[in-house]
């Protein structure tokens, strides 16, 4: 379809085993992003966005069936789990859906952040101070102690034997377990007051702290020194994907994965990371490729759209052609079904007709014609891929596909 992309995806096809069968999840998935380029893959849900995208960073547990991904002429899916943990957060980094599963309560933003960068070689490792080398020490030793222990025990429970040395051998247990628990639990005690203190310091290196109060700062966190303490939960739905953002990025990737970044946020917050996302691609010429079901924010953020549906990409181009003159049904639906500043006040909102099938459901044709209910030789023969403009693509139903439509006026 195109020239070399900085990432490029030909022909993708996947499905997953179940009970009931195989499910094909994506069917002939192509498409490709230049350098610096913000592309949107939209479409409902289960049509396959973030399969793809997780298909990517080598994280789907899908199966392959056949197909490539190639980032910057190397291909992804014959790496080895070695070399896609060196690219995942080295080179391409991904956003989750809801940022409050991705971040560990457990821990400060400032220690996920240093997690990831140490991890990636960007910072040292945290416990190389000799306070963290004793914890360790401590740890070892209690773990061998309760280990010889218990397997002492059983060892004494197995060589009993018969009703006459029963008593005997519950009174020599007693004893020894009285004069046992005492050294256990005093060691216990140590132990867990020692654990105590050691967590309540902070073992980070004040240098390391500034790296990630920058990086914070670089995604417009107010005070981020504070932020940094705090734990997820402290955090508003914004703030908690501002952290995201500046996790992701902090290993400075070249391709940025954002599956639905602004989901469950209000619309102002929206805005602020739009504009956060379009300032980093701006200033690092990070590559984005985003993931969303939202029409609108495609219009506003991206260069180029691809439209899927049912698993496959059925149309793509750039915004301002796909905007100005959809060609597809399904992405004509998708524009009707979004509201616009120009529409009639109180009027109804335009809906795509029918279901979509179940994935086990698909029919080797147009899928699009399946759900509007249609028969024939159209569910049965693939449409072809066809460029009906220069880098204008889309699946070429004679059913779906009208040869010509007057320009729209794009509203934003």
């Amino acid at each position: 379809m195109s020239d070399e992309k900085f990432l490029s995806i030909s022909d993708l096809k996947l499905h997953f085993p179940t009970d009931y069968g195989d499910v094909r999840a994506l069917d002939s998935v192509s498409f490709g992003i230049d350098r610096g380029e913000i592309f949107g893959l939209v479409g409902e849900s289960a049509s396959g966005k973030s399969v793809t995208s997780l298909t990517v960073i080598g994280l789907t547990t899908g199966v392959i069936d056949s197909g490539s991904v190639r980032f910057e002429g190397e291909e992804l899916l014959d790496a080895s789990e070695e070399r896609m943990r060196e690219l995942r957060g080295n080179e391409i980094s991904m956003i989750f859906q809801e940022p409050m599963t991705a971040l560990n309560p457990l821990y400060t933003v400032e220690k996920q952040i240093h997690e990831v960068m140490s991890l990636h070689g960007k910072l040292p490792p945290e416990g190389s101070t000799s306070v963290e080398r004793l914890y360790r020490g401590m740890r070892s030793t209690f773990s061998r102690f309760i280990s010889r222990f218990t397997g002492g025990f059983d060892h004494f429970k197995a060589s009993l034997s018969g009703n006459d040395i029963l008593a005997l051998a519950f009174a020599v247990l007693m004893v020894v377990l009285i004069k046992a628990s005492i050294i256990f639990s005093s060691f216990l005690i140590a132990f867990l007051v020692f654990s105590w203190v050691l967590s309540s310091m902070n073992t980070l290196d004040e240098k390391h702290v500034e790296v990630i109060v920058d990086r914070l700062n670089d995604v417009k966190i107010p005070n981020p020194s504070a932020v940094a303490k705090m734990y997820p939960h402290e955090l508003s739905g914004g703030m908690r994907q501002r952290v995201m953002i500046a996790m992701m990025m902090a290993c400075e990737p070249r391709l940025l994965i954002a599956d639905e970044p602004t989901t469950a946020l209000d619309v102002t917050i929206q805005a602020q990371i739009v504009e956060l996302m379009k300032e980093l691609r701006d200033d690092k010429g990070t590559a984005i490729l985003l993931i969303t079901h939202d029409i609108g924010l495609v219009a506003e953020m991206c260069d180029r759209v691809g439209v899927m549906y049912a698993g496959r990409v059925v149309e793509q181009a750039s915004v301002e052609d796909i905007f100005a003159n959809p060609r597809h049904a399904y992405t004509k639906g998708l524009m009707d079904s979004s509201p616009r500043l120009d529409s009639v006040p109180k009027s109804e909102l335009s809906t795509i007709p029918g279901q979509v099938a179940a994935p086990s459901d698909y029919v080797p044709g147009c899928r699009f014609c399946q759900r509007m209910g249609r028969s024939g030789k159209t569910l049965s023969v693939k449409p072809e891929i066809k460029e009906i403009s220069p880098g204008h693509w889309v699946e070429n139903c004679p059913l779906c596909v009208t040869d010509h439509e007057p320009p729209r006026e794009v509203v934003n």
